[in-house]
């Protein structure tokens, strides 16, 4: 009879702890936690504050506490999710793709901007208004600020821009640094510390409208095709009750800021076979994937 009573407490126990641990078994990084990534393209502290609102839907959704993660730099949301400490990220496209290469995640959903309702954006090259820069060949002999090796915009579309223009920015430019940020870049032209910089269109707006440079002095001297917009990306290992959740959460955002994205009208289901086209250019590049990361 006693051990009978104590196997019975053991199991009461055990249901008490399931009643209160709703997250047992989603496979999260950490328990009744469910830690969401981004890569710092804008002010980490900026971008998180921004994104509370669709935070918060999202743990209403899951019945999950919500960590934020901005990386250091694009490598260590990278890195974060190859060792699974994050669970779900907003990367940008060329950031997806070198994440896939060395985590097992997959995209399930792409933004689509507000102000155009598309799900795409534009690699811009910015640079002095008053200055003689006007084409790609002008920046010959100037300094140019990239953004992060693993930025698609600031960095991966606007490298394969110069290749196709008979361009080598490390022979024939004067200087090349990495800003680490588009926010960071477009204050290094406005200021003039570097004479031209990549960035992307969505955030060189928001960046002349929150004053971090007189746009008026300055100019758009190139502007790419269009670019799939950021992926939504989640560990594949978690549960899939867990991704349900998630994607449910994310599919009912209707215009709410998120990340370095601006306003999200919405949030259209994507797949990995979405960001094929970004391989492509990568493999133009000759980029070797698994040693940018």
């Amino acid at each position: 009879m006693k051990s009978f009573i104590s196997a019975r407490r053991i199991f009461l126990a055990l249901a008490a702890a399931l009643l209160v641990a709703p997250a047992w078994g989603q496979g999260t990084a950490k328990p009744g936690v469910l830690t969401i990534g981004f890569i710092p393209a804008e002010d980490s502290r900026a971008m998180v504050r921004q994104s509370q609102a669709i935070l918060d839907i999202v743990a209403k959704h899951t019945g999950m506490k919500i960590d934020a993660f901005v990386g250091s730099d694009y490598n260590a949301t990278i890195e974060a999710l190859r060792a699974g400490h994050i669970d779900v990220a907003l990367l940008g496209p060329f950031s997806y793709v070198l994440a896939t290469t060395v985590a097992p995640v997959e995209a399930f959903a792409v933004t689509v901007i507000a102000r155009t309702m598309q799900p795409s954006y534009k690699a811009i090259i910015i640079a002095g208004k008053d200055s003689n820069i006007n084409s790609l060949a002008d920046l010959k002999g100037k300094t140019f600020a990239f953004v992060d090796p693993g930025s698609t915009s600031g960095f991966m579309v606007p490298s394969a821009a110069f290749i196709k223009a008979g361009i080598t920015p490390e022979k024939d430019f004067k200087q090349v640094m990495y800003s680490g940020g588009h926010d960071a870049t477009i204050v290094s032209v406005g200021s003039g510390k570097v004479d031209a910089g990549c960035v992307a269109d969505r955030i060189y707006e928001r960046g002349c409208a929150k004053g971090l440079a007189d746009c008026n002095k300055l100019k758009v001297v190139w502007s790419s095709p269009a670019i799939p917009n950021d992926p939504l990306l989640y560990r594949k290992n978690l549960s899939e009750d867990m991704k349900a959740k998630i994607r449910e959460a994310f599919f009912s955002v209707k215009n709410l800021a998120f990340g370095e994205m601006g306003t999200v009208a919405r949030f259209d289901p994507a797949t990995d076979k979405d960001y094929d086209p970004i391989r492509e250019i990568a493999s133009a590049l000759k980029l070797d994937l698994r040693k940018m990361k």
